[in-house]
């Protein structure tokens, strides 16, 4: 049997999660101690870290490569720190590694990688979405990295592929 392992998101602490009370392996990067800018969340990990509840491992550049290549693919809009929670919890995931957050595009990046996710606060994603980029002027759609039509020159906006 494997056990399951709790990969910690910023907004999962925030909503309420408490990685003291957690009676599972729990793991997160660096950069989310840095996200976590209110007192009570960074005093939370920062505790939970220093009594060994939660450990700091960053992921590998091939999961890296691997997740990077894949939001460019879908056109979630995500930061380095999601990437590298994201890269981390496929780096894990025969560890059962399951992601703790309340934002969508992780929870939307997590289902394309069949990697199981838990909500906190927020109801979480209904569907899994992939962008697309469209031309407001002429209709016209791009991949979601496009920024501008190559018919009219209008800036587009990224909108959820149909």
């Amino acid at each position: 049997m494997t056990r399951r392992t709790l990969v910690l998101d910023t907004s999962a602490v925030i909503a309420g999660f408490v990685p003291g009370l957690a009676d599972v392996k729990q793991v997160t990067v660096s950069k989310v101690l840095e996200e976590a800018r209110d007192l009570c969340s960074r005093l939370e990990l920062e505790t939970a870290v220093l009594v060994g509840k939660v450990k700091i491992v960053e992921p590998s550049q091939d999961s890296l490569a691997t997740v990077r290549t894949k939001v460019k693919h879908t056109g979630d809009v995500v930061s380095q720190t999601d990437v590298k929670l994201l890269a981390l919890a496929l780096d894990m995931k025969d560890e059962g590694a399951e992601l703790v957050t309340d934002d969508y595009a992780i929870q939307n990046l997590a289902s394309l990688f069949d990697i199981p996710y838990r909500r906190v606060a927020m109801p979480g994603i209904k569907e899994v979405l992939r962008w697309e980029a469209v031309c407001p002027a002429c209709g016209r759609k791009y991949p979601p990295s496009a920024t501008k039509c190559l018919t009219c020159g209008s800036k587009l906006v990224r909108k959820p592929r149909r």
